[in-house]
């Protein structure tokens, strides 16, 4: 938890005493999934929040032709830390079936919350509710900025892009599921490669 907690107090600017840590966060449980586990499934009303403390996790969405769409990578180890929060806000607060899948990457360490407590937690003080809206925005802006890149962006824009603000994407995923990112088909992936080369 210690990682967890210098994190939380990065976020909100403000030292935590161990003894307020835990009596305000001793609800997160630690909890470990192997590699190919789902943490969220498309269908189920999803009302967990989790803390990436270790791993990699992706999350994607399934469309209605059965193809897969990868959403966000959630990175958390020596070197990288990205996204490291996973949650569907819009199941939980809307009541609705989640279209969210997300899958360990590898074998990983979270810290996991339900939902309910948590928001208690955020409006039990200015502290946290400062805490709260800053994850919320987090997920507000990764979804803004994947919209207006799909939008304004040609495909090999996009692609350089990915390339240059998260080189990570490219190396982790195979090409068919970074292709996905970027909203293209593999051959396409595959052409915009054979292109940048010969330039």
């Amino acid at each position: 938890m210690k990682f967890f907690k210098q994190y939380i107090e990065e976020k909100i600017k403000l030292k935590i005493s161990d003894e307020e840590w835990e009596n305000e966060f001793s609800f997160f449980k630690k909890e470990t999934y192997s590699k190919g586990q789902e943490l969220i499934s498309a269908g189920e009303i999803s009302d967990t929040f989790y803390y990436i403390s270790c791993g990699t996790v992706r999350t994607y969405t399934i469309d209605t032709q059965g193809k897969e769409q990868t959403w966000a990578l959630h990175i958390n180890n020596q070197t990288i830390k990205l996204d490291v929060f996973i949650g569907d806000y819009h199941s939980f607060y809307t009541k609705s079936e989640s279209d969210f899948f997300a899958e360990a990457l590898c074998d990983i360490v979270v810290y996991k919350a339900d939902l309910n407590t948590l928001n208690k937690l955020f409006e039990s003080s200015f502290k946290w509710m400062k805490l709260g809206k800053s994850i919320f925005e987090e997920q507000v802006v990764l979804f803004m900025e994947r919209k207006k890149m799909m939008k304004n962006l040609t495909a090999k824009e996009r692609y350089l892009m990915i390339k240059k603000v998260a080189p990570i994407y490219e190396e982790i995923l195979p090409d068919y599921q970074f292709a996905s990112v970027i909203g293209i088909a593999p051959q396409s992936l595959s052409r915009i490669k054979r292109e940048l080369k010969d330039n």
